[in-house]
């Protein structure tokens, strides 16, 4: 038996009517982050309360939204994620900090990078093919994101 509140990575299509009846009837739903009545997923609610996103702070609370979200274990005092006191709720209402449900945006370490600078008396450096005097930038390189390899996958999580 598959606890309520487990997170599961999932295959299909869940922009097809079919397929999310299909999931629902089975006790699951997508990981899109919207909102469901209380009373309807009372179980899940027992589980995750608000965290992901207090709903309407009355009769509703909001699903996980893993959509284009890397998962991460929460720290607790694991000492792995030096920012885990700076991470923010999911959505409005949600959990913050070092607990399930908080979000961190990407960011990138901050790193250096040596160089020679050519010739040394004189404090130039060498640019692409050109000679300048003083500092000088690389050309950008890279696309839109810092990310690992990855694969697309839905999030489905039990409900019932």
């Amino acid at each position: 038996m598959v606890p309520v509140g487990t997170i599961l990575p999932y295959g299909g299509n869940v922009l097809d009517a079919r397929v999310i009846d299909s999931l629902k009837d089975n006790g699951w739903l997508v990981c899109d982050g919207h909102t469901v009545e209380r009373n309807n997923y009372d179980e899940l609610f027992d589980v995750i309360g608000v965290a992901f996103g207090a709903g309407d702070r009355k009769t509703t609370f909001n699903l996980p939204d893993l959509r284009g979200r890397f998962l991460r274990g929460v720290d607790m005092e694991g000492g792995r994620d030096p920012d885990h006191d700076t991470r923010s709720a999911s959505a409005s209402g949600g959990n913050t900090g070092n607990k399930v449900g908080s979000v961190q945006e990407d960011a990138f370490k901050q790193h250096s990078h040596g160089y020679i600078m050519f010739p040394r008396a004189q404090g130039n450096i060498a640019s692409g093919r050109v000679w300048q005097q003083g500092p000088a930038e690389t050309d950008p390189t890279g696309g839109n994101e810092t990310r690992p390899k990855n694969i697309y996958v839905n999030f489905i999580i039990k409900a019932k």
